[in-house]
């Protein structure tokens, strides 16, 4: 049932008509979808303000902040976790510790 277009106007015009078509079956469907939804807060005796309330519900937890575990005297910091930066592995070549730089986190 394909019909051959020859133009660009041509394709426009097909184009425009199957939105029409699709704005008229989503507006065919969402009426259905929304009767069902009323009906079903009947049924369940929910009001609007109680799927209000399902919306508003509080925000996810924030990641934890990883404490620090390692400081050198210029500033820079390490949680112990992820790739070693290269201040901690300078100074593991220079033959000291990383213990060393150990921040007390009590």
């Amino acid at each position: 049932m394909r019909k051959e277009l020859n133009s660009i106007s041509e394709i426009k015009k097909e184009i425009a008509r199957l939105q029409r078509d699709a704005d008229k079956l989503k507006q065919k469907t969402r009426s259905k979808l929304v009767s069902d939804i009323l009906r079903s807060m009947k049924e369940n005796d929910l009001s609007p303000e109680d799927i209000a309330q399902a919306f508003h519900k509080s925000p996810l937890k924030t990641k934890a902040v990883s404490k620090i575990r390692y400081r050198h005297p210029d500033g820079h910091t390490w949680t112990g976790r992820g790739r070693t930066p290269t201040w901690i592995k300078q100074i593991e070549a220079e033959g000291r510790s990383r213990e060393d730089y150990a921040v007390s986190n009590d």
